[in-house]
């Protein structure tokens, strides 16, 4: 602050009113910084005697009217901001300022004084550093014997000095004045936080009495997250404080149930009586009082802090498991929250969001997990006397209580959490019903972002089920737009879209990191892959065979379609080395009624690993790959064929007789094969439809050639007439045409035989004149003749 005043003396000696006043900003954020020293030791000396300098010397400079006159507008202009800047910063301090005009101190006499101060300062700091450190050297006495000494040096009249030399008065009056003036403190601009923190612990260890330590509490957790950076998370340290004093708040509140929290605490009429007299009727005769705070809202917090630990951790390191582990007490403190809220009747509303908190924790977990979690918890909280509930039963209990909430978003959140719930277990029935029947899908793009994040996990998860029970066609609907949107990881919140192709605004790009999920919470993009491509290729090659002369045929799966052509395009193809690579090799097997190769191919894939139930999943996988194979084989093949044997049919694709006939037979139903099933035979008997009806291959390539060749002779002609319109010989001919009918009608054909030039000439010249003389007869002759 001092180099800081010297620059602006600096300034005030040129008449510099812009560095002045940018000098004089900086010396009032620099007070302000060191608010707590001025407290503590008053306001120092040189800066009242700076604002004396700065206010005579504006009044200096406006009397001067002629310097006035000749002064740049910027500088004028800044010396206004300051005339007006002056007057509010002096104001608070006029007597000092009137105190200092009446005896002035310069600047070195200042500096002395300061330097003798400095120096009797270092004195009392050796002395208390000595004084300390053979304390240290004596000290043998126990924790208790220390607190005994303590209570004796209270009684005495002694002051308890706490960490930093700062004494720490006992007083109820004074522990609760201390308390109300951290609590004002909070929010402005020159408060240390973490001093507020260390003076509420030191008062949190010297609470006497329930209520002083549940006020105490109170401060202390809202200070603590306050200390938090708002680009940055609570530490691990700080969080698990945070969490033992939250737990140490529960349970105060349970012994003592005549202190309950409200968020709209009631005002009292007129004078409101001092705390310490409250705290002692409310701990000798058990006075009733609600004291303002939300337990809700410490659970929200520290659960907000303990994502962003995640989201900002490596996932592939220790520090990300350790760190996981906390996971357990904090679901624990939410279910403690959530009982306590049901216990004290709290709003239903602070009792439905701690509930939605906790399906969220568990609701994309596997049962053991689950029961593994709801048992620790039994074990931190023994007063949990609830009997241990089925994973599936305990989160639909949950989700189903959450359906009545008045707020909508937790309902919206709570029908999804139990339809992915639902899918996990392979219900995928009722999980398509209750999607369905809440018409979410049309309001969902009217929702927030988290939402429509929640949306698309619990459609993903709605595909994986379908695919494991064996229902790929619905497997494909319900993972289409998701992955064929090639924007996976962004709708799924598992990662950002690379910035080459979109740009964002550094607060945007923070805004998107904050809604990342957890690495333990994805889902894997590469199996999401695998299902939808096998589902799509299940699915379209049989269309594709059946529609090969279709050029209008319809697309279900525009991705699948387009790795085909692409594939189809390439030149040289080695063997599969990716998840696409694997599935278009299956897709050619396919299509050449080679089975087992395509079932090969599929089980290269090395994701399989990744679904529950992987073998019986397989199982279904091979006997869809086998009848699909049998449909493509079927509609491929059937123009060459007048009958088929089902028998002959059963041994190629190693399927039973009965499910060969019931693959034909919807078919037929279906209308996708003219065919009828000689059942006493075995036989079945492929009708052919008459001429014109369906086209052979020959008859298709045809047609085609045919339509290419119609546009190639249409294109020539419109880019012939375009060009001769350029060129004006359209009109050229017009004019020679017209010349020569003239000559013809009323004279002899001409001289050389070219009359003619134009039809209508040359008829003329035929009619009423010789030929030509010069060899132009023959010409003129053959024309007549024709």
């Amino acid at each position: 602050m001092r180099s800081i005043v010297k620059a602006v003396q600096n300034a005030s000696k040129i008449n510099d009113w812009v560095n002045i006043q940018n000098e004089f900003d900086r010396l009032l954020k620099a007070f302000n910084k060191a608010g707590a020293i001025v407290e503590r030791e008053g306001v120092p000396r040189f800066y009242i005697r700076a604002l004396v300098e700065i206010d005579d010397h504006l009044k200096d400079s406006l009397v001067n009217k002629e310097a006035n006159k000749k002064m740049n507008a910027l500088v004028a202009k800044a010396r206004n901001a300051m005339k007006q800047n002056i007057k509010k910063v002096i104001k608070p301090y006029e007597a000092e300022l009137a105190k200092f005009r009446e005896n002035p101190v310069d600047e070195e006499a200042s500096e002395d004084e300061e330097a003798q101060k400095q120096a009797a300062l270092e004195e009392e700091e050796e002395e208390a550093a000595d004084i300390k450190a053979k304390a240290k050297k004596d000290k043998k006495v126990k924790i208790e014997d220390d607190d005994e000494e303590k209570q004796k040096a209270a009684d005495k009249g002694f002051t308890v000095v706490g960490k930093g030399g700062k004494p720490l008065d006992l007083t109820p009056e004074a522990f609760f004045g201390k308390l109300k003036e951290i609590h004002e403190a909070r929010g402005k601009k020159s408060t240390d936080k973490a001093a507020q923190v260390e003076t509420l612990a030191s008062l949190l260890a010297t609470a006497a009495t329930p209520y002083q330590l549940i006020r105490v509490l109170l401060v202390l957790l809202p200070v603590r997250f306050d200390m938090i950076p708002s680009a940055g998370y609570m530490t691990t340290d700080m969080w698990r404080k945070a969490l033992t004093e939250l737990k140490q708040l529960l349970d105060l509140l349970d012994a003592n149930p005549h202190i309950t929290l409200t968020i709209n605490p009631v005002e009292e009429d007129g004078e409101p009586e001092p705390e310490h007299i409250v705290d002692r009727k409310v701990t000798t005769a058990g006075l009733a009082v609600a004291l303002p705070g939300h337990i809700a809202a410490f659970v929200d917090r520290l659960d907000d802090e303990f994502t962003k630990s995640l989201q900002n951790i490596d996932p592939h390191s220790n520090e990300y498991i350790e760190r996981l582990r906390d996971e357990t007490i904090l679901y624990a403190a939410i279910v403690r929250a959530q009982k306590f809220s049901q216990a004290a009747g709290a709003s239903p509303e602070s009792h439905d969001l701690m509930v939605m908190r906790r399906v969220e924790h568990i609701y994309f977990k596997p049962d053991t997990v689950i029961l593994v979690v709801e048992e620790q918890v039994r074990q931190i909280y023994p007063k949990i006397v609830e009997k241990l509930e089925n994973p599936v039963d305990l989160v639909a209990s949950l989700c189903i209580g959450l359906y009545n909430s008045k707020i909508d978003r937790i309902r919206t959140r709570a029908l999804l959490c139990h339809v992915y719930h639902l899918a996990l277990h392979d219900q995928y029935h009722q999980a398509r019903d209750m999607i369905l029947m809440s018409h979410l899908q049309d309001t969902i793009l009217a929702t927030d972002i988290e939402m429509q994040i929640l949306y698309n996990r619990a459609m993903v998860q709605i595909g994986l089920c379908a695919f494991r029970i064996g229902a790929f066609r619905e497997a494909a609907n319900a993972l289409q737009d998701v992955v064929s949107s090639g924007r996976m990881r962004e709708l799924l919140a598992q990662g950002m879209q690379s910035t080459k192709f979109v740009e964002r605004t550094p607060e945007q790009e923070r805004i998107e990191r904050q809604r990342q999920l957890p690495f333990h919470m994805h889902v894997n993009l590469e199996l999401l892959e695998s299902v939808y491509l096998t589902s799509a290729m299940l699915i379209e090659v049989p269309h594709m065979a059946l529609h090969v002369h279709d050029a209008r045929r319809k697309v279900g799966s525009k991705s699948f379609r387009r790795m085909l052509d692409y594939s189809d395009r390439q030149i040289f193809t080695g063997p599969p080395e990716n998840i696409r690579d694997h599935v278009v090799a299956a897709s050619k097997a396919m299509s050449a009624g080679e089975w087992k190769k395509c079932r090969d191919y599929i089980y290269g894939i090395k994701f399989w690993s990744l679904l529950p139930h992987v073998e019986q999943t397989k199982e279904v996988l091979a006997r869809s790959i086998q009848e699909e194979t049998l449909r493509t084989y079927i509609f491929t093949y059937s123009p060459h064929y007048e009958s088929l044997g089902v028998e002959s049919l059963a041994s190629l694709f190693e399927l039973p007789v009965s499910a060969v006939t019931s693959v034909v037979s919807k078919m037929i139903i279906n209308e996708e094969l003219h065919a009828s099933i000689d059942v006493a035979s075995g036989i079945i008997v492929l009708h052919r439809p008459a001429p014109g009806v369906e086209m052979t291959r020959l008859e298709y390539l045809s047609g085609a050639y045919a339509d290419k060749v119609s546009s190639l002779v249409e294109a020539n002609e419109k880019s012939l007439e375009a060009r001769a319109l350029l060129l004006g010989l359209q009109e050229q001919q017009q004019a020679q045409a017209a010349q020569g009918g003239s000559a013809g009608g009323n004279g002899r054909g001409g001289s050389s035989g070219r009359i003619g030039g134009g039809r209508g000439g040359a008829n003329a010249g035929a009619g009423n004149g010789r030929g030509g003389r010069v060899g132009g007869g023959m010409r003129f002759r053959t024309v007549v003749a024709k």
